[in-house]
């Protein structure tokens, strides 16, 4: 018997491969010859670089990076066999990195997603895969541009300020 396994993530408490360890765990001790074939998936949230990565067996980096809320968090990226980078926004802007009693969409910031991809860059990729689900913020990428280096002014001219 071959059992393929196929999770996405759950949300807040353990990523697809997380899951899907724990399913074979289970399938493993009812079925003890079964051979098991773990392909963990994502929708663009949350697991989708390490599901990419496990696919394409590239690596996985880690940086520090702002969070949602303005705070240092650690992030991971991952880098494929071809050079590319694989992203995911919520490594870094996430919802799950935001206590649930602060869930405020408005003081949110994207910067970190675009700090990942400016490491990714200094790096020297050329090309990046992104993943944009799991966000916590609606800040139209903003900070993410900002995080760039693009400036943003009101009609007085005055620079915006980065949320977060």
């Amino acid at each position: 018997m071959q059992i393929i396994i196929a999770p996405d993530s759950f949300k807040g408490s353990m990523s697809a491969l997380e899951a899907a360890n724990a399913i074979e765990k289970g399938v493993k001790k009812v079925f003890k010859n079964a051979t098991t074939i773990k392909i963990p998936i994502a929708d663009g949230g949350e697991g989708t670089v390490e599901a990419i990565v496990m696919g394409a067996n590239g690596i996985i980096k880690e940086t520090t990076v702002t969070g949602p809320l303005g705070e240092k968090v650690k992030a991971h990226y991952g880098i494929l066999p071809d050079g590319s980078a694989v992203i995911e926004m919520a490594a870094a802007s996430g919802i799950t990195l935001v206590p649930s009693g602060r869930l405020n969409p408005m003081e949110a910031t994207t910067y970190g997603t675009g700090e990942l991809v400016k490491t990714a860059l200094d790096e020297g990729v050329k090309k990046i895969i992104m993943g944009i689900g799991g966000s916590a913020t609606n800040d139209g990428g903003m900070g993410f541009a900002q995080a760039l280096g693009v400036v943003f002014k009101d009609e007085r001219r005055q620079t915006l300020r980065i949320r977060g």
